[in-house]
């Protein structure tokens, strides 16, 4: 039997891991490839905000799913301590003897192989496999396979694959999410996994926005954070909807346009109104798929200019922050945002009819799901 082993923390999954399989299955023809997410890796301490061993074993069944000839193990889950691999390859020779063994690695874990628990020993047990993060790293490989066969006599396969460059930091950080697997990327919005800090996020609104639209943006942080705790909602959904609600409003038409298509957004907004409302729409999915927000905040987002008949607390939150937070300077701003101090739902009715004469006083109609919160939140029966 061919049997090659794939560790690491999948800290998380990403196309880089997968590409990485699909190359070790194409040129080793295993019977076999093990995935294998460690319990507490060795060489590295995981970064505060990590998910839990369990987590990254689900999101690797999740990136791994498609592959034929592949499957994930939780054999160092089941450990206690660190997570050598000297262990794991011990643990797979007793219960494999004849099978001939593959350990897959990046290059910089074979930059740092002598430094591993029992490297020889590892070295006896299984050829090393080892798969180029960049271009860059197949001379450093090279040199470094020729010093390890001379050292621990290592038999060392180097893997030709399609480099596909990931910062598994930045995936964490919230950047880079077109490099995981869908699947992936659902489990961490789910989940709340590597959300990104409310500092990144005002850090990348801050460069992103004109001064004044991001003062707006900081002031609706300010009184729906204030909000949240009077009312008892979630303060970090209604904190990042804030600070991403009008990620995307500093685009032109145009490109809105071309969001929409990207990510087949379709509304039924006045045409007289479009581009005015668009960005609510282009700004959730933008939380959705660049930011990986959780559903809670990316709802939030998409209903901060319309609002919407079933509200959450959240929701009815950033609407009324958006609409009178302290740089807004129209008549009535202040006493809206006094009444929402101490009236939410009064200030929801307040709000949605303010926003409905503000599009009648300009000529048009008001756009119909404000009018059905309005009437959901007075009580009144839809109109037929």
């Amino acid at each position: 039997m061919r049997l090659a082993i794939f560790g690491g923390t999948f800290n998380p999954p990403h196309l880089g891991h997968v590409e990485a399989a699909r190359a070790c299955l194409r040129v080793l023809e295993p019977d076999l490839l093990l995935i294998v997410p460690d319990h507490l890796p060795p060489h590295k301490k995981l970064p505060e905000g990590s998910a839990a061993p369990e987590q990254r074993l689900e999101m690797c069944r999740l990136a791994f799913a498609g592959l034929p000839r592949c499957e994930v193990s939780d054999l160092e889950l089941r450990r206690e301590g660190p997570s050598y691999t000297v262990d794991t390859l011990r643990q797979v020779q007793r219960e494999q003897p004849r099978a001939a063994l593959w350990l897959v690695v990046g290059t910089d874990m074979l930059m740092s192989f002598e430094r591993w628990y029992c490297p020889g020993e590892i070295a006896a047990m299984a050829r090393l496999a080892v798969v180029a993060r960049s271009e860059e790293d197949r001379a450093r490989i090279a040199a470094k396979a020729e010093e390890l066969r001379a050292r621990f006599g290592a038999r060392i396969d180097l893997i030709d694959n399609r480099v596909v460059e990931v910062s598994s930091t930045a995936l964490r950080g919230g950047g880079g999410g077109e490099l995981l697997p869908p699947a992936v990327a659902d489990y961490i919005r789910a989940h709340g996994l590597y959300r990104p800090s409310l500092d990144t996020l005002r850090e990348k609104m801050a460069a992103l926005l004109p001064a004044k639209r991001y003062a707006h943006t900081l002031g609706v942080e300010r009184l729906a954070a204030e909000l949240a705790r009077k009312y008892g909602a979630d303060e970090y959904t209604v904190r990042a909807a804030a600070l991403l609600h009008d990620c995307t409003k500093p685009l032109s038409g145009a490109e809105q346009l071309k969001l929409c298509e990207k990510w087949h957004i379709i509304t039924d907004y006045p045409q007289d109104s479009f581009f005015d409302l668009i960005h609510a729409d282009t700004g959730a999915e933008t939380a959705r798929r660049e930011y990986r927000m959780p559903e809670a905040v990316c709802r939030c987002i998409a209903r901060h200019t319309v609002g919407a008949e079933d509200m959450t607390l959240e929701e009815q939150i950033i609407y009324l922050a958006d609409l009178c937070e302290e740089t807004r300077t129209y008549d009535g701003a202040a006493a809206l945002r006094a009444l929402a101090r101490s009236d939410l739902h009064a200030a929801m009715i307040a709000g949605l009819a303010r926003t409905a004469q503000f599009v009648r006083d300009q000529g048009r109609e008001p756009y119909e799901k404000t009018l059905r919160a309005l009437r959901s939140l007075k009580g009144e029966q839809p109109h037929e």
